[in-house]
């Protein structure tokens, strides 16, 4: 017995040594020279305000709910995001030349971007129609709006409205900014207005006196999936993406964080 006990210590005594000796110094150097995952690039557009960006001085990008959503989905990934803000004219050629991996809150109906390069639905964009609280305006159809002055932002497609601005049933007015939209409508220079929950909230964040001013339609004017927009040159593949999202919509992350932002809830 003391012979056995004497013969499984030395054995014992040799593995130890091995465990320490040159081999685990060759794994250890293996491990140490694992190339570390690669950060995802997130873009963002200068032009996005709060609750989808929170930017602060000089042109810092602090938090929002892509800043967040970004966060997460890096985290699903097990690496880190870097968030790079860029100007809105430059964001298609910024992902798609593979200066970023993603860029999220868009759609395939506002870049005209076709092929594998989408993810799955992420969050909702909702568009409501404000009035005037002392003049509310009834939402429930488009024939509500027959007649009316509706302000709008420059540039934004409104398919549902556009024979009816064509032909005068209703007229179409266009404002650069949200804050002018708003004006027009306080000055009575709109019946209506039309734009998303995401700047409606935004607004409202900057002017917080405003609230009790305006009547926001219950019923929505439209409702377009937003999705993410995947560098065909990433190091990140849209398969990867579309699982971690698809955890992050599974347990329902996604929908508290758009609701912490006062957005619909997601998915």
């Amino acid at each position: 017995m003391r012979r056995l006990q004497h013969v499984l210590k030395a054995g014992l005594w040799f593995s130890a040594m091995a465990c320490t000796g040159p081999q685990a110094d060759a794994a250890q150097a293996t491990a140490a020279s694992a190339p570390a995952k690669p950060a995802l690039r997130v873009a963002h557009t200068e032009a996005m305000a709060y609750p989808l960006l929170s930017i602060s001085p000089p042109n810092r990008l602090s938090g929002g709910f892509l800043k967040d959503l970004g966060d997460l989905i890096a985290a699903e990934l097990g690496t880190e995001a870097r968030h790079l803000l860029v100007a809105r004219r430059r964001m298609e050629s910024t992902v798609m030349g593979g200066e970023a991996d993603i860029a999220c809150y868009y759609s395939p109906h506002w870049i005209p971007v076709a092929g594998p390069h989408w993810t799955v639905p992420v969050v909702p964009q909702v568009e409501r129609v404000v009035s005037l609280a002392a003049q509310p305006l009834p939402f429930d159809s488009l024939a509500d709006l027959q007649g009316k002055r509706i302000a709008v932002l420059l540039g934004y497609q409104f398919p549902q409205l556009q024979a009816a601005f064509e032909s005068g049933q209703v007229t179409r007015l266009d404002e650069r900014q949200v804050e002018l939209l708003f004006r027009r409508l306080r000055l009575g220079m709109a019946d209506a207005l039309i734009t998303s929950e995401v700047e409606i909230a935004g607004y409202f964040k900057r002017f917080p006196e405003e609230r009790e001013r305006f009547h926001i339609s219950h019923r929505s004017f439209s409702i377009t999936d937003t999705q993410c927009l995947v560098s065909p040159g990433s190091p990140w593949r849209l398969a990867a993406i579309n699982e971690a999202l698809n955890r992050l919509i599974q347990r329902g992350t996604v929908a508290r964080l758009a609701q912490r932002y006062g957005m619909s809830g997601g998915r």
